[in-house]
């Protein structure tokens, strides 16, 4: 369900809201963000292992390991162990529900629930099961309600709950539905100090600015993530889709042929990113009466047919949208 907006891409000081009290779990934790955020993966794994390892009573490890394989699959468009992803979930939330039984853990066991729930939200609706995710986003955001209400100071809980906020509010013509638009955005924003939460609140106020039309501030926080992240694909996709909307041709050329480098640099590679980046390139180049560039690239993409049905992403519609564009430039 697009109102939680998770892709678990997930970081210098915050004067409110929760940190882990142990130096050494809360270092591997920062350390294992910021690995996930420059895609070194399979470090990040190792990293939040050694968590569970360390500290198997507490649901931070488990979470954040989830969290990594989602923004895995999200990245490289393949797929992975669901099951696994879902024990890792299952063990956060079971352990959070302990948490919550013991003096002084009731808020931050009840984000470790509510931060589950957000996560199968996410995926399930990812994958079309929107029943599915719905369900779990409004149990995200009752037990986040609940985690606000045992501990105001819990910030790190306002930054799912914002997004959630947000997007519920797209409902707000229903009756007993309230618009929380700016709440929603407000709760994000505070977030933006946390060392766990400040890359995927930018990542979530960039989608929440995109839909407000508010293009020049969207870009302002995907340049800040990028400027300490360059490489990040996820937020290199922000960007695609800011330069697109706001109609900023020059740019969002750019910004496509830098996400295409990062793609196929990739240890795996996302053939839809490519199928899609190649696609604009050629429009781009068509626009401009350069139609040689705009041919060669519009046969790169025919070229990954062979993966239509193995990448996440309709490719073939990309493929399709490459032949017409070819078809185009033989009539005329």
């Amino acid at each position: 369900m697009r109102s939680l907006v998770i892709a678990a891409v997930l970081f210098v000081s915050t004067a409110s809201g929760q940190l882990l009290p142990d130096q050494r779990q809360h270092g591997l934790l920062v350390t294992g963000i910021r690995l996930t955020l420059e895609q070194r993966y399979d470090s990040a794994e190792t990293v939040f292992r050694s968590m569970i390892r360390e500290w198997p009573a507490h649901p931070s490890g488990y979470l954040y390991l989830a969290g990594m394989m989602q923004a895995r699959t999200t990245d490289y468009g393949d797929t992975f162990n669901e099951r696994r992803y879902d024990s890792l979930l299952s063990a956060a939330a079971e352990l959070g529900e302990r948490m919550a039984e013991q003096e002084g853990g009731e808020a931050a066991g009840l984000y470790y629930q509510g931060a589950s729930d957000a996560f199968r939200s996410f995926t399930a609706s990812e994958g079309g099961n929107l029943p599915t995710g719905f369900y779990y986003g409004v149990s995200a955001g009752g037990l986040l309600e609940r985690c606000l209400e045992a501990d105001p100071s819990y910030t790190q809980a306002r930054n799912i709950l914002g997004a959630y906020y947000y997007w519920r509010s797209k409902l707000a013509w229903i009756p007993f539905v309230t618009d929380r638009t700016e709440e929603g955005i407000s709760f994000i924003k505070q977030t933006l100090s946390h060392p766990y939460e400040r890359h995927l609140a930018s990542h979530n106020l960039m989608l929440v600015l995109i839909d407000e039309e508010r293009y020049a501030d969207a870009e302002s926080y995907g340049l800040a993530m990028l400027a300490q992240y360059p490489d990040n694909r996820s937020f290199l996709w922000n960007m695609v889709t800011v330069y697109e909307r706001w109609g900023r041709r020059r740019e969002l050329d750019a910004v496509v042929r830098r996400l295409l480098d990062s793609a196929l640099r990739a240890p795996v590679v996302n053939r839809y990113t490519e199928a899609m980046c190649r696609l604009k390139m050629a429009q781009y180049a068509f626009s401009l009466g350069d139609r040689g560039t705009a041919r060669r690239e519009c046969r790169a993409v025919l070229d990954l047919r062979p993966y239509i049905g193995r990448t996440r992403g309709d490719l073939r519609a990309k493929v399709s949208a490459a032949e017409r564009l070819l078809s185009d430039m033989d009539e005329r």
